[in-house]
């Protein structure tokens, strides 16, 4: 594919998934939240549907090709004092914004431009932490890439779609009860 073609489908994309994003409210600390006060149905019908997509994709592009397949997504870097005090300002910091960076961007869409002060933040706020708190705390953890399929010994695909299977059962059965 050539530069042009990709950028207008991501121009294109980025429309589409604007419009979703603005039409559906979706904020994943709001939804979040909403999930665990008990009043979720809605964004937990969301969640599992965005699931779907996303691990369908991935699936699908891994048969595609092997570079775009699944990759090790996570860390495990033990629990400690560092994991309770950084959820503490993650939360915090999700707190006094009133929402995620995908809830942030949504606001500043629909014209609320206090969020533009917040968006701003965001960028020496993630310059910190890559460039000054990690590398600190580098030395104090063993820091290992992991994947569920490693994890539980099988191969990725049968992960993948025993997990998408399992949604999809489970999102059928809150639209079941929702009628």
């Amino acid at each position: 594919m050539n530069f042009p073609l990709l950028c207008m489908i991501g121009f294109l994309f980025g429309i589409g998934f604007g419009y979703f994003v603005q039409r559906a409210g979706l904020c994943f600390s709001h939804g979040l939240a909403e999930i665990f006060i008990g009043k979720g149905k809605r964004i937990c019908r969301l969640f599992s549907v965005i699931f779907i997509i996303t691990a369908t994709g991935f699936l699908i592009s891994g048969y595609i090709s092997p570079q775009l397949g699944l990759k090790p997504v996570g860390e495990l870097r033990g629990a400690g004092f560092y994991n309770v005090l950084s959820g503490i300002f993650f939360g915090a910091g999700i707190l006094l914004n009133g929402g995620c960076v995908l809830g942030t961007l949504r606001q500043i869409g629909e014209g609320n431009l206090n969020f533009v002060v917040a968006f701003i933040s965001f960028i020496p706020g993630m310059a910190l932490v890559v460039y000054i708190i990690d590398p600190l705390l580098e030395h104090g953890y063993n820091t290992r890439n992991i994947l569920l399929s490693e994890m539980m010994g099988v191969d990725s695909p049968w992960v993948t779609g025993a997990l998408v299977l399992m949604a999809v059962l489970w999102l059928s059965t809150i639209l079941r009860r929702k009628r």
